[in-house]
Protein backbone atom coordinates (compact mmCIF):
# COMPACT_ATOMS: atom_id res chain seq x y z
CA UNK A 1 0.00 0.00 0.00
CA UNK A 2 1.17 3.24 -0.95
CA UNK A 3 1.35 6.43 1.71
CA UNK A 4 -0.74 8.25 -0.02
CA UNK A 5 -3.09 5.12 0.44
CA UNK A 6 -2.28 4.85 3.96
CA UNK A 7 -3.22 8.56 4.01
CA UNK A 8 -6.52 8.31 2.41
CA UNK A 9 -7.41 5.30 4.32
CA UNK A 10 -6.44 7.38 8.11
CA UNK A 11 -8.35 10.24 6.63
CA UNK A 12 -11.80 8.41 5.91
CA UNK A 13 -11.78 5.65 8.83
CA UNK A 14 -9.75 8.34 11.42
CA UNK A 15 -9.20 12.16 10.89
CA UNK A 16 -12.89 12.72 8.96
CA UNK A 17 -14.18 13.07 12.30
CA UNK A 18 -12.18 16.00 13.76
CA UNK A 19 -12.16 18.11 10.35
CA UNK A 20 -16.00 17.21 10.77
CA UNK A 21 -15.89 19.44 14.43
CA UNK A 22 -13.78 21.65 13.40
CA UNK A 23 -15.67 22.74 10.07
CA UNK A 24 -19.31 22.21 10.67
CA UNK A 25 -19.53 20.06 7.37
CA UNK A 26 -20.34 16.60 7.88
CA UNK A 27 -18.29 13.39 8.69
CA UNK A 28 -19.06 12.06 5.39
CA UNK A 29 -18.70 14.81 3.30
CA UNK A 30 -14.96 15.64 5.50
CA UNK A 31 -14.19 11.95 4.11
CA UNK A 32 -14.38 13.19 0.94
CA UNK A 33 -12.64 16.09 1.29
CA UNK A 34 -9.77 15.52 3.39
CA UNK A 35 -8.03 12.67 0.65
CA UNK A 36 -8.92 15.61 -2.00
CA UNK A 37 -6.59 17.89 -0.21
CA UNK A 38 -4.20 15.58 0.41
CA UNK A 39 -3.57 14.75 -3.06
CA UNK A 40 -3.52 18.50 -3.93
CA UNK A 41 -0.78 18.90 -1.73
CA UNK A 42 1.20 16.03 -2.64
CA UNK A 43 0.87 17.54 -6.06
CA UNK A 44 2.13 20.57 -4.52
CA UNK A 45 5.24 19.04 -2.89
CA UNK A 46 6.15 17.36 -6.39
CA UNK A 47 6.12 20.98 -7.91
CA UNK A 48 8.28 22.73 -5.09
CA UNK A 49 10.84 19.63 -4.98
CA UNK A 50 11.95 19.58 -8.35
CA UNK A 51 15.06 21.21 -7.76
CA UNK A 52 17.18 20.75 -5.02
CA UNK A 53 17.09 23.59 -2.73
CA UNK A 54 13.38 22.57 -2.88
CA UNK A 55 13.88 18.89 -1.78
CA UNK A 56 16.46 19.89 0.98
CA UNK A 57 14.08 22.44 2.33
CA UNK A 58 11.62 19.59 2.17
CA UNK A 59 13.79 17.49 3.51
CA UNK A 60 14.22 20.45 6.49
CA UNK A 61 11.20 20.73 6.96
CA UNK A 62 9.95 17.34 7.82
CA UNK A 63 12.77 17.19 10.64
CA UNK A 64 10.03 18.73 13.03
CA UNK A 65 7.59 16.18 12.33
CA UNK A 66 7.83 12.99 13.38
CA UNK A 67 4.70 10.98 12.61
CA UNK A 68 3.07 11.56 16.07
CA UNK A 69 0.26 13.20 14.77
CA UNK A 70 -0.67 10.11 12.27
CA UNK A 71 -1.20 8.02 15.75
CA UNK A 72 -3.30 11.16 17.46
CA UNK A 73 -5.82 12.15 14.69
CA UNK A 74 -8.17 13.74 17.11
CA UNK A 75 -5.43 16.26 17.40
CA UNK A 76 -5.43 17.54 14.29
CA UNK A 77 -8.19 20.12 15.18
CA UNK A 78 -5.85 21.68 17.78
CA UNK A 79 -5.06 25.23 17.84
CA UNK A 80 -1.12 24.44 17.19
CA UNK A 81 -1.56 22.11 14.63
CA UNK A 82 -4.22 24.40 12.65
CA UNK A 83 -1.35 27.15 12.45
CA UNK A 84 1.47 24.60 11.78
CA UNK A 85 -0.92 24.02 9.03
CA UNK A 86 -1.24 27.85 8.16
CA UNK A 87 2.37 27.61 7.52
CA UNK A 88 2.95 24.61 5.43
CA UNK A 89 -0.04 25.55 3.08
CA UNK A 90 2.13 29.42 2.69
CA UNK A 91 5.50 27.14 1.63
CA UNK A 92 3.02 24.93 -0.44
CA UNK A 93 0.52 26.83 -2.28
CA UNK A 94 2.10 30.22 -1.78
CA UNK A 95 -0.04 33.04 -3.80
CA UNK A 96 -2.27 29.96 -5.32
CA UNK A 97 -4.16 29.17 -2.02
CA UNK A 98 -7.13 31.25 -2.72
CA UNK A 99 -7.51 29.57 -6.36
CA UNK A 100 -6.97 25.71 -4.68
CA UNK A 101 -9.89 26.36 -1.85
CA UNK A 102 -12.32 27.30 -4.59
CA UNK A 103 -11.30 24.66 -7.21
CA UNK A 104 -11.70 22.22 -4.25
CA UNK A 105 -14.70 23.57 -2.45
CA UNK A 106 -16.76 23.18 -6.26
CA UNK A 107 -15.57 20.30 -6.90
CA UNK A 108 -15.95 18.65 -3.17
CA UNK A 109 -19.47 20.08 -3.52
CA UNK A 110 -21.06 20.96 -0.50
CA UNK A 111 -17.98 22.31 1.13
CA UNK A 112 -17.52 26.45 0.93
CA UNK A 113 -13.96 27.98 0.56
CA UNK A 114 -13.76 29.00 4.38
CA UNK A 115 -14.36 25.38 5.20
CA UNK A 116 -12.12 23.83 2.98
CA UNK A 117 -9.06 26.43 3.87
CA UNK A 118 -9.78 24.78 7.33
CA UNK A 119 -9.59 21.41 6.24
CA UNK A 120 -6.60 21.94 4.00
CA UNK A 121 -4.70 23.44 7.15
CA UNK A 122 -5.43 20.29 8.81
CA UNK A 123 -4.44 18.13 6.02
CA UNK A 124 -1.36 19.77 5.76
CA UNK A 125 0.62 18.58 8.93
CA UNK A 126 -0.82 15.14 8.31
CA UNK A 127 0.83 14.52 5.12
CA UNK A 128 3.90 16.02 6.46
CA UNK A 129 3.64 13.49 9.59
CA UNK A 130 3.79 10.94 6.66
CA UNK A 131 6.70 12.10 4.87
CA UNK A 132 8.33 12.98 8.09
CA UNK A 133 7.78 8.89 9.16
CA UNK A 134 9.27 7.07 6.21
CA UNK A 135 12.33 9.75 6.06
CA UNK A 136 13.31 8.60 9.63
CA UNK A 137 12.05 5.29 9.31
CA UNK A 138 13.89 4.66 6.14
CA UNK A 139 17.13 7.36 6.48
CA UNK A 140 15.60 9.33 3.66
CA UNK A 141 18.09 12.35 2.17
CA UNK A 142 16.86 15.02 0.31
CA UNK A 143 16.48 13.50 -3.32
CA UNK A 144 15.60 10.45 -1.80
CA UNK A 145 12.52 12.24 -0.35
CA UNK A 146 12.06 14.00 -3.54
CA UNK A 147 11.62 11.08 -5.26
CA UNK A 148 8.71 9.47 -2.75
CA UNK A 149 6.99 12.58 -3.40
CA UNK A 150 7.09 12.08 -6.85
CA UNK A 151 6.10 8.56 -6.62
CA UNK A 152 3.13 9.06 -4.00
CA UNK A 153 2.18 12.13 -6.58
CA UNK A 154 2.09 9.59 -9.36
CA UNK A 155 0.44 6.59 -6.82
CA UNK A 156 -2.50 9.65 -6.19
CA UNK A 157 -2.98 9.62 -10.67
CA UNK A 158 -2.80 5.79 -10.81
CA UNK A 159 -5.66 5.87 -8.39
CA UNK A 160 -7.96 7.81 -10.58
CA UNK A 161 -9.32 6.87 -14.13
CA UNK A 162 -6.36 6.44 -16.89
CA UNK A 163 -7.32 9.77 -18.69
CA UNK A 164 -5.77 11.82 -16.06
CA UNK A 165 -2.43 10.04 -16.80
CA UNK A 166 -1.23 13.00 -19.43
CA UNK A 167 -2.44 16.03 -16.36
CA UNK A 168 0.95 17.53 -16.11
CA UNK A 169 0.20 18.91 -12.68
CA UNK A 170 -2.42 19.85 -10.65
CA UNK A 171 -1.33 22.98 -9.40
CA UNK A 172 0.05 24.53 -12.70
CA UNK A 173 -1.23 22.02 -14.97
CA UNK A 174 -1.69 23.90 -18.60
CA UNK A 175 2.16 25.34 -17.80
CA UNK A 176 0.46 28.93 -16.53
CA UNK A 177 1.03 28.97 -13.26
CA UNK A 178 -2.93 28.86 -12.61
CA UNK A 179 -5.05 26.27 -11.12
CA UNK A 180 -7.93 26.18 -13.52
CA UNK A 181 -10.90 23.81 -14.68
CA UNK A 182 -8.75 20.53 -15.25
CA UNK A 183 -8.18 20.86 -10.92
CA UNK A 184 -11.94 20.26 -10.90
CA UNK A 185 -11.73 17.22 -13.08
CA UNK A 186 -9.33 16.08 -11.51
CA UNK A 187 -11.04 16.71 -7.96
CA UNK A 188 -14.20 15.14 -9.21
CA UNK A 189 -12.36 12.16 -10.14
CA UNK A 190 -10.76 11.16 -7.24
CA UNK A 191 -14.06 11.39 -5.45
CA UNK A 192 -15.19 8.62 -7.90
CA UNK A 193 -11.88 6.50 -7.54
CA UNK A 194 -9.92 5.37 -4.59
CA UNK A 195 -10.37 8.64 -2.92
CA UNK A 196 -13.96 8.40 -3.08
CA UNK A 197 -14.37 5.22 -1.14
CA UNK A 198 -15.49 4.35 2.37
Amino acid sequence: MSLMEQLINAAQSQMAGAAAEQTGVSQDLAAKALPMAMAVLMNGLKSNTKDANGAEALSAALDKHDGALLDNPNALNADSVMADGERILGHILGGKRGQVEEQLAAATGGVDKSQMSAILAMAAPAVLAALGKEKRQRGLGAQDIAGLVRSEDASARAAAPAELSGLAGLLDADGDGNLNNEAIGLGKRLLGGLFGRK
